[in-house]
Formats: structure tokens, C-alpha cells, sequence
């Protein structure tokens, strides 16, 4: 998985799945904006509202649905970066794991003391998809790609023409949503930051629940339900070359 190499650094024994699988602050509203838009051009399937089964979305007319025109360009999508909206970020992330357990808390506080963990997650999401983690699409094309292998106890990487895919899919999307596009700097890294270091846990979970594969699903199940809740169903969703569709 993408942070394979921070896992040298440190491994984490006792996680709380519920702290763990927090979404990012701010991104669930946004979410919902572009699932939304995804299930107007028949990209994802449509959540019930009763307690029953999703209804996957009704199969495109001919000709298929255009995609929503974007409102803006895609280089709005790319932030600078503060260091202290950053530090902000990696302080909540570890108050989060702290307060589920200290000593796994201490580990995390002792690894982002000791090393750039931003700087490799930007190299790792360069080199393995031509991606970055100053541009909001990228970072949510990454979260979403490794939340859906997480989902199905997986702890290998999507491939490149995956993420190329799925990185087009969420950009076309988020540039239609007002929401999005009027972020500033440090209002889309915020969302960013917090995406990326929920990926370095998902690494780091993955690894430790390779002889677990109950606790493994437990977490993967909880991932699969807060997305259902934002209209998201990630357990009916397949990752293909042209991004997220509904499995067939």
C-alpha cells in the first residue's frame, strides 16, 4: 500500500476502528455535493432511503448523460501550502489516536518529530501516479481509491491508470460544485491534509491486520457504511480505468 514506507517507521498494535475511519473535517458535506452530480450521469448508485438495499442508478438513455459542465478550471483545485494548517492537521490527527490510545499516539507524534511525512506521501503519489498532494482532485482520488480496497481487506495499490482515471472522474465533478471551487488555500488543505493522513493509517492498518482478517472487515464494514450515509455505497462501486462505476 502507498505508505508502505512509513511502516518501516512505525507500526501501530492497538487502533480504535472508530477514530480511525473519521472522515476528513469539512468533507462529508462536500461529498455529497459530487456523489450527487455522480449519480445524475449514472456513475454510482443511488442510496436508499429505507433501510433497504440501494437501487443501483437507472442505466443511461442513448446518448449516454453529459457530464456536468465544469464552472471553473482545474488549476483552482491546487493549493499552496501553510505550515501551520498542516501542523494543524497532523495535531488533530494525532489527538485522535491518542485519546483511543495513548501509546499508539505517542508512536505517531514520535514519527512526524522525526520525518517529513507529507514530503514522502508527495513523493509515493508521484512516482506511483504522476499525482501530488497539493492538488484537492488528486487527494481525493487517492482517499477514495484505498477507502475501496479497505473495503474489501485488500492492502495492495490501485493501478496507475486506475488513479488516472478516477483522478479525471473527481476533477470534472468537483469543478461543478460552488462549494468546491470557492475554497481558499487553506480551506482545500484542510480537507487535502486530512484525506492524506488518513491513507498513511490505512497503510498502516492494512499491514497490521494481515493476520486478522476479521478486524480487517470490521473496519473495512464501517468504512463501507459512512460512505453509504453521504449516498456513497463503496460496496457497490468497482474501480475501473475511467474511475469508479456501479459493479455489475
Amino acid at each position: 500500500m502507498m505508505p508502505r514506507r512509513l511502516l518501516l517507521t512505525v507500526m501501530l498494535l492497538t487502533l480504535s476502528p472508530l477514530a480511525a475511519a473519521q472522515t476528513a473535517p469539512n468533507a462529508s458535506g462536500l461529498s455529497s455535493s459530487i456523489f450527487k452530480l455522480m449519480n445524475q450521469v449514472g456513475g454510482t448508485p443511488t442510496p436508499a432511503t429505507d433501510g433497504s438495499t440501494p437501487e443501483t442508478a437507472t442505466p443511461a438513455p442513448t446518448p449516454a448523460p453529459t457530464v456536468p459542465k465544469p464552472l471553473a478550471k482545474p488549476e483552482i483545485l491546487k493549493f499552496k501550502v501553510s505550515p501551520a494548517v498542516r501542523q494543524k492537521a497532523i495535531d488533530d490527527f494525532v489527538g485522535e489516536i491518542t485519546a483511543s490510545s495513548p501509546e499508539s499516539g505517542a508512536e505517531w507524534q514520535k514519527l512526524f518529530k522525526s520525518a517529513d511525512v507529507f514530503a514522502e506521501l508527495d513523493k509515493q503519489a508521484s512516482s506511483m501516479f504522476n499525482l501530488t498532494t497539493t492538488n484537492l482532485a488528486d487527494t481525493w482520488a487517492i482517499y477514495w481509491s484505498y477507502a475501496w480496497l479497505m473495503t474489501r481487506g485488500r492492502g495492495d495499490d490501485p493501478t496507475p491508470a486506475q488513479m488516472a482515471g478516477l483522478k479525471q472522474q473527481m476533477q470534472t465533478l468537483m469543478l461543478a460544485v460552488p462549494d468546491i471551487t470557492k475554497l481558499d488555500d487553506a480551506g482545500k488543505q484542510k480537507i487535502s491534509d486530512a484525506l492524506m493522513l488518513q491513507v498513511a493509517l490505512f497503510g498502516v492498518l492494512a499491514e497490521a491486520w494481515k493476520s486478522d482478517p476479521a478486524s480487517f472487515k470490521q473496519f473495512g464494514d464501517g468504512l463501507a457504511e459512512g460512505s453509504r450515509g453521504m449516498g456513497f455505497d463503496l460496496k457497490l462501486l468497482t474501480l475501473t480505468d475511467a474511475g469508479f462505476a456501479v459493479q455489475k
